[in-house]
């Protein structure tokens, strides 16, 4: 996984995140459809681990993005 500011990436072969329910649950919505107070609640749930690092890293990439589409 690597990460630069508002940029997110993993390796095409991680099944680990794209097998994690909160992956799968966003990965099929358009950002206009994304609550950010949702994306922040459900990372709030995330206990912090090591194992736990790609899925914050995706949320948290998430609720930047969606801080640059606010009006």
């Amino acid at each position: 996984m690597t990460g630069y500011e508002i940029n997110f990436n993993t390796y095409a072969g991680n099944s680990r995140l794209f097998t994690h329910p909160l992956y799968i649950r966003y990965n099929s919505m358009i950002f206009a459809d994304i609550s950010k107070t949702e994306v922040q609640g459900h990372l709030n749930l995330v206990m912090a681990t090591a194992s736990s690092a790609e899925i914050c890293a995706y949320l948290s990439w998430l609720i930047r993005t969606l801080n640059l589409l606010e009006a």
